[in-house]
């Protein structure tokens, strides 16, 4: 018997996250399209700042975000988009930079994975459902699943205090 020295993803490995903001489909959408209000709620954080955040929505576009901890290490995930459905669905490719302290899209880890984003409209308010999938590991999906969970903690922050109403 074969055995092989990359193995596929275990599909297995895969998060859920859903969040429901208090705010409409269009809003949420926005906050999570548009480049300058990702860098505001993505940037309220003592530890980490948001340096740049490139964004070509459409269907085979990129994406790249760079974030700088406070001990100067950079963390930059990029990746591309597969399907952009406004304001209903977003699904892309993920990944992180070898060395993301540069200006310009890097070479990737080659772990990439893909994350869904869908938006629902529930009354006036809106639940973000975010699937993230293709994980070499449980450690690694895990880990993701405590950044995403912070990061829709400071979205909803951003969507409904007082930062995000002047956003709309």
């Amino acid at each position: 018997m074969a055995t092989k020295n990359n193995p596929a993803p275990d599909v297995t490995h895969k998060l859920v996250v859903s969040r429901e903001f208090n705010a409409t489909r269009d809003r949420v959408w926005k906050a999570w399209t548009d480049p300058q209000q990702i860098k505001q709620w993505l940037g309220l954080s003592e530890e980490m700042t948001v340096e740049a955040v490139i964004m070509d929505l459409k269907v085979g576009g990129k994406f790249r975000i760079q974030m700088k901890m406070s001990d100067g290490e950079f963390f930059t995930a990029a990746g591309s988009y597969l399907e952009v459905k406004k304001p209903e669905r977003l699904v892309y490719t993920w990944d992180w930079e070898k060395d993301g302290g540069g200006t310009a899209f890097g070479d990737l880890e080659g772990y990439e994975t893909q994350v869904t984003v869908e938006f629902q409209a529930v009354g006036e308010r809106t639940r973000l459902t975010l699937t993230h999938e293709r994980f070499l590991s449980a450690v690694r999906r895990d880990r993701h699943e405590e950044g995403w969970t912070i990061w829709l903690g400071r979205m909803s922050q951003f969507i409904e205090g007082k930062e995000g109403a002047a956003a709309h």
